[in-house]
């Protein structure tokens, strides 16, 4: 038994495929803001209920033609809205950043009494079916 440690994690690290194609840690980004009314983004990781969500998502694509997903997650652990868009880009690469938003519409009672919208919520970006970056913020009165 003493030995079994060491072997999966051998196992581990032999048998499983690597992706080095994109990892979270790589070079890309996601700012949240929500626009003022002078059209000037206020960066900022907590939001109330009404508020237009933005999210910019800045990468280095790899291919000419790439498939970039946003899944908004629930503080309940549920996905709320997904939005994908495919990108294009020049050879050699140049980066790109793709704009996804979220607006959430609570009720009046949920506005009174709390709502399941209040916590925290993830942003997941998923670039050809794999992801690449999460954002954690919160939503609340």
């Amino acid at each position: 038994m003493k030995g079994f440690l060491p072997c999966a994690l051998l196992f581990i690290f032999f048998f499983f495929p690597i992706s080095h194609a994109f990892s979270e840690s790589s070079s890309c980004q996601i700012v949240m803001y929500r626009l003022k009314a002078e059209g000037i983004k206020e960066i900022r990781n907590d939001f109330t209920p009404g508020d237009k969500i933005y999210a910019d998502f800045t990468f280095l694509p790899e291919v000419e033609q790439t498939g970039v997903g946003f899944r908004w997650i629930n503080p309940l652990n549920k996905k709320e809205q997904a939005y994908f868009e495919i990108v294009r880009s020049t050879m050699p690469p140049e980066k790109q950043t793709v704009l996804c938003w979220l607006q959430i519409h609570p009720s009046l009672s949920e506005k009174i009494i709390g709502s399941r919208f209040f916590g925290l919520w993830l942003l997941e970006v998923w670039v050809d079916g794999r992801r690449v970056a999460t954002k954690a913020f919160s939503v609340g009165n």
